[in-house]
């Protein structure tokens, strides 16, 4: 699985179809999604070698079987695979995506578990009502600029087109780096070393790639687009201040 890289899909028109391969026995395609724009980003910076990470992972499931307006992403760093375990989650740009926010925020570490919030703000990662409490204040709703559009053509990766239109009025000032992101609805795994040693771990909207699609101005503009990996939680596409800022808007189009 790669992370970071470009995938425009480039094709004799923009009406290609983009398929959706949800993994399972049948590999049977997901319906045609058309994305929301969430109320809010939450990113739980986690690893299955952290003995923290467990009750935070526990309060990211809870609010995901309790809200679906929200877009829940885990991203699971690499810094803890020394400890014995090697999260298989884990990918070096997840950490460095937690580094630059540490960075934009003048922090010296980074630690997990960790919620951020819109880009802009750290969370108590175990702490339910302050994670829904943040995510859910006014104002400062995420600016609703991106649609997805996937289809349901059968032996294909996920894909679509992404489209990006700014609303009259409300027009992003400077340019903005746009992430397209790739997730699994759940999974778990049997720890067999380390500091969670013997634990059986659970996992949602477990972030299994991250693309770079260089930037936006504001300008009308479609990107298709088709992961590498057979994600089969959804589509997600942040616009994002650059080097680690606030997420200014984002669609999100789930598989399920």
């Amino acid at each position: 699985m790669k992370t970071n890289s470009l995938k425009f899909v480039w094709g004799f028109a923009l009406a290609v179809s983009l398929a959706l391969a949800v993994p399972g026995p049948a590999h049977a395609a997901a319906p045609q999604t058309t994305s929301q724009t969430p109320l809010a980003v939450v990113e739980l910076f986690t690893s299955e070698g952290c003995s923290s990470c467990p009750p935070a992972d526990a309060v990211l499931r809870d609010i995901a079987q309790e809200t679906h307006n929200l877009l829940l992403l885990s991203f699971h760093v690499d810094y803890w695979n020394y400890l014995g375990w090697k999260d298989r989650f884990s990918e070096p740009a997840y950490t460095e995506r937690q580094r630059k926010y540490a960075a934009f925020q003048h922090k010296s570490y980074v630690y997990t578990p960790q919620i951020i919030i819109n880009g802009a703000g750290s969370v108590r990662a175990t702490h339910k009502d302050a994670i829904l409490k943040a995510a859910l204040k006014k104002p400062s709703p995420l600016a609703s600029w991106v649609t997805i559009k996937t289809d349901a053509t059968a032996g294909q990766k996920p894909g679509g087109i992404v489209q990006l239109a700014a609303t009259p009025g409300n027009a992003p000032t400077k340019p903005l780096k746009i992430w397209l992101v790739g997730f699994d609805r759940h999974a778990s795994t049997e720890v067999e070393t380390g500091e969670n040693a013997g634990l059986s771990l659970a996992h949602v909207n477990i972030v299994r790639e991250l693309d770079d699609l260089g930037t936006w101005d504001g300008t009308p503009r479609e990107i298709p687009v088709r992961l590498e990996y057979n994600c089969n939680g959804g589509i997600a596409v942040l616009l994002q201040e650059e080097k680690g800022g606030p997420i200014l808007s984002a669609g999100m189009a789930r598989f399920y």
